[in-house]
């Protein structure tokens, strides 16, 4: 009897040490906002931290993409500002969760997507956001007129976090590395006898990896200029901990809201 006592204590001990460790392993969520802009705004954007654990820049992503942790938008007498920590909407703060019931002006900014990833320390994971929108083009009939067709591809975004790990001594969370590919329409066939590109639409892709790091419980921009033409993508991250306690409660590993 008394070995069966002391078997069954070592197993109670032993599911309670479990329980404690996992109670103690560190979450980091990563919190993102992405808004697509039309057209070529006013702006101006501040660096005040080592954002990249580089300590500059990486080349390939020069001129393509800018990060920053102030910086503001001007979309006519209204503006979009990263400050003190937070991104605002003419002074008053964009939940990071659902922004739309802002009244931004699609016709130059339209918020896309709220995602965010819960995960353990050291450990990584992903998200896609992959709309289905029809895009319309011309096609040359044999008669020699032109009719209107739509199609459909996979645009969108896929984002990999392959490792998150926070540094409570220097006070950052580093991620090393974000992957960022972007689908979109890069170009258009030739249509024969037409000068503008109305043709059947090409899908091209461009790949970016980050490593940087952030403060825990702060908005971080992320600015994504396309190869050609205008607009781009304005990207609002936001990492936090449970050691930094910055982090929502309730939330479980993995969780993943779009």
């Amino acid at each position: 009897m008394r070995k069966l006592l002391f078997v069954a204590g070592i197993l109670v001990l032993g599911f309670c040490a479990a329980d404690a460790e996992a109670e103690q392993k560190n979450l980091i969520q990563v919190q993102i906002q992405i808004f697509k802009i039309t057209g070529n705004l006013l702006r101006k954007t501040f660096v005040d931290e080592k954002i990249w654990t580089t300590d500059d820049v990486p080349e390939k992503l020069k001129n393509k993409v800018t990060v920053f942790n102030r910086g503001w938008f001007e979309l006519g007498k209204d503006r979009l500002e990263f400050k003190e920590g937070r991104c605002f909407w003419n002074k008053t703060e964009i939940p990071i969760i659902d922004p739309n019931k802002f009244n931004l002006p699609t016709d130059q900014i339209e918020w896309v997507s709220s995602p965010q990833i819960v995960m353990y320390e050291h450990d990584g994971g992903t998200f896609n956001i992959r709309p289905r929108q029809p895009i319309q083009y011309f096609e040359k009939r044999s008669d020699g007129l032109f009719e209107l067709k739509e199609m459909e591809l996979p645009t969108g975004l896929d984002v990999e976090i392959t490792q998150a790990v926070e540094e409570e001594d220097k006070g950052y969370i580093r991620l090393t590395d974000i992957e960022m590919t972007m689908r979109s329409v890069g170009s258009r066939e030739r249509v024969e006898g037409v000068n503008l590109p109305v043709g059947r639409p090409i899908l091209s892709e461009e790949k970016y990896v980050f490593y940087f790091r952030v403060r825990p419980g702060k908005d971080y921009g992320i600015l994504i200029s396309p190869e050609q033409g205008q607009g781009g993508l304005l990207i609002r991250l936001r990492a936090s901990s449970t050691k930094s306690g910055t982090i929502l409660k309730g939330n479980q590993k993995n969780e993943q809201k779009t």
